[in-house]
């Protein structure tokens, strides 16, 4: 079974920053815990690339979800990318089964890889003795 390394590469729509979504959960978290020290008059302990970070505007319980719209829209875009890739239905009974395949192809080619570098060792060691 040949692996084409095209089908393994990502589609050009899915990178790595589409699914990344903890730097901008961890911004709208940021705005929400300022916002609620702030109501609470803490202070905000905030370092200033935290509040940098959170834009310096705080956000509220009820702001939340319109904050996050654009996460979610970001994540449902992943998810559909992700299903589109291939061998996504198969079962992780068929892919174990694969990499057991697999795993025995490696160790068949190993095996023979000695033996023909046993056999070329073999082979030197005799030309040298028929060059005398």
């Amino acid at each position: 079974m040949a692996i084409d390394v095209q089908s393994l590469a990502l589609p050009p729509t899915l990178s790595p920053d589409s699914l990344d979504s903890l730097s901008e959960l961890a911004i709208v978290l940021a705005k929400v815990r300022t916002s609620i020290q702030a109501s609470a008059g803490l202070a905000t302990g905030a370092t200033p690339s935290t509040t940098a970070a959170a834009g310096g505007q705080p956000l509220s319980f009820k702001d939340v979800p319109g904050a996050t719209d654009a996460l979610k829209h970001k994540l449902q875009h992943a998810r559909a990318q992700v299903r589109a890739l291939p061998d996504m239905d198969r079962t992780l009974e068929e892919q174990r089964r694969e990499m057991s395949e697999l795993q025995a192809r490696i160790v068949t080619q190993r095996a023979l890889l000695e033996r023909l570098r046993d056999d070329g060792l073999r082979f030197g060691k005799d030309g040298d003795k028929m060059d005398l």
